[in-house]
């Protein structure tokens, strides 16, 4: 019988099941809270200027109270004075996500907005315009898909290669609100030709607002995932992107590492893009960035990175981000915690060299204190990075565990609620009874797990509704905890990870066990 992807947990361990596409989901579940939380900042990066009374544009006061009946007469009109007046009045009408956006759209003006892209002889009517459709464009995805409709991506990307610098920014910055809608409009842009004019406006003389427009908009083209922006465009872009993760703006290095975490949130051909480039030195000295914002991403981007290939996280390993791990696992930040312990979790799924690199960092402490905090998310990545360290790595490396105190922890952790995390725990201790009988400690750990309540809560286990907690809560009690000698009895129950999973033999498949496979949640 097949196992289920989503339900095979020694999936997520490198160098054992080797599925990709399982440890991205893991990557995904983490990944929600902050895309939502990016997605929303970029929502705001637009022009959100509130024209005030009196405004005045280079043809003089401008009326910014029209009417919408009133903007459409004007707009209409031949009188180039009356279409810029009504042009600037709109764009003050859609600006900070006004509800008239959609009274706009509704009345038909976005189509004439998109006709005073191409008036060359009117260059401020060409700007009102284009400001005007971005402040739609970063608006809802119905107000967003309008502008498309309109026809104006097209005419935007000409826009990128006009003398004036003013117009070659606003056009960047729509494209890359539209971009930064979905995969479907970012392609749509990418089909249209924007890469091209826009990696050639990436000069050292640009003006710095300017630049950083073009960083963001870059990013938005790296954006979003299913599908992934196709790896043609990525090569073309790696190289600006590149030079411009060693500018010394904070905001436009932010943006770029924001690009290179979407970049490295794909397939292990795109990490080893961004490996080749030879951005990993300055990725892991951005560890030690002081900006949240850039932090985060910079964590991100490392993460992302050694969940790869193993020789793409030796090549993490060798650019020394272990040697700041240990800070940022006490970070006051909950989202830098969990990042980091998800991190390490994938590096104690590789190699046995690689989790001693983790141990040789002095990383198994702040992990172990991550498992004792009171954040839940913090607890369940600090549990599964030790985890795949019982699975994977030497007899030794896992007693190392158990010197640092990792039992009661971890005991204390089985009376969550998420199946998923119960099995991975209960599995962990396996392991660590496992590696206790290889150095004659079994009697001593299997007291320090009864210390800690973790017998007594393996016990209530065993009623567990859900199957596969059920199975190794038994298996653990009949192999460790019960009275009298049962390891023959229960020898074939005991969990092995393999390439299968947490493997059973015959008898416990025969009680309701999960299948050779792995666990299935």
């Amino acid at each position: 019988m097949p196992v289920s992807r989503d339900n095979d947990r020694i999936k997520a361990f490198k160098n054992k099941g080797k599925d990709q596409e399982e440890m991205r989901r893991r990557r995904n579940d983490m990944q929600v809270e902050l895309r939502k939380a990016k997605r929303e900042e970029q929502m705001l990066k637009r022009r959100n200027i509130a024209a005030p009374p009196g405004e005045n544009s280079a043809s003089g006061p401008v009326k910014t109270d029209m009417k919408i009946p009133e903007l459409v007469e004007n707009i209409h009109s031949n009188d180039p004075h009356l279409r810029l007046m009504a042009t600037t009045a709109a764009r003050s009408l859609v600006t900070d996500q006004s509800p008239l956006v959609d009274e706009v759209i509704a009345a038909g003006l976005l189509p004439k907005f998109v006709e005073f892209l191409s008036c060359v002889d009117h260059p401020e009517l060409q700007f009102e315009s284009a400001w005007t459709i971005t402040n739609v464009a970063s608006g809802t995805r119905p107000q967003t898909q309008a502008v498309v409709q309109a026809g104006a991506v097209p005419i935007l990307v000409r826009l990128l290669t006009s003398t004036d610098p003013r117009l070659c920014e606003q056009a960047a910055w729509a494209l890359g609100n539209i971009s930064g809608d979905g995969p479907e409009l970012r392609d749509f842009v990418i089909r249209n030709g924007i890469v091209p004019p826009l990696i050639s406006l990436i000069r050292p003389d640009i003006p710095l607002d300017h630049l950083r427009t073009l960083a963001w908009c870059l990013a938005n083209v790296c954006r979003h995932r299913n599908p992934v922006p196709p790896m043609e465009i990525i090569l073309q872009v790696l190289p600006s992107m590149s030079q411009l993760l060693y500018h010394t703006d904070k905001h436009v290095v932010a943006e770029i590492t924001w690009a290179f975490v979407y970049v490295t949130d794909g397939s292990d051909e795109r990490i080893e893009a961004v490996v080749a480039a030879g951005v990993l030195p300055r990725l892991v000295v951005m560890l030690t960035a002081s900006d949240p914002s850039l932090l985060i991403a910079a964590v991100r981007a490392v993460g992302n990175i050694v969940s790869g290939t193993d020789t793409q996280t030796q090549a993490v390993i060798e650019a020394g981000a272990l040697n700041y791990f240990a800070t940022l696992a006490m970070s006051d930040d909950k989202k830098i915690q969990k990042e980091v312990a998800w991190t390490i979790s994938n590096i104690t799924a590789g190699t046995q060299p690689q989790i001693q690199c983790v141990i040789d960092a002095g990383l198994v402490p702040p992990l172990i204190s991550m498992l004792e905090r009171n954040d839940y998310k913090v607890q369940r990545e600090a549990a599964w990075a030790v985890t795949n360290l019982t699975a994977g790595g030497t007899k030794t490396q896992t007693m190392t565990l158990v010197n640092h105190g990792v039992i009661e922890p971890f005991c204390k952790l089985l009376s969550i609620q998420d199946a998923k995390v119960i099995v991975v725990l209960l599995g962990g201790l396996g392991q660590i009874l496992e590696a206790a009988a290889q150095f004659n400690r079994v009697e001593e750990v299997a007291l320090m797990i009864e210390e800690a309540g973790g017998v007594d809560r393996i016990e209530e286990l065993q009623d567990h509704p859900n199957k596969a907690v059920a199975h190794v809560a038994f298996h653990l009690i009949c192999r460790y905890f019960s009275e009298g000698d049962a390891s023959a009895e229960t020898a074939n129950l005991n969990p092995q990870a393999g390439e299968g999973g947490f493997q059973f033999g015959a008898a416990g498949a025969a009680a309701g066990a999960p299948n050779a496979g792995g666990f299935n949640f």
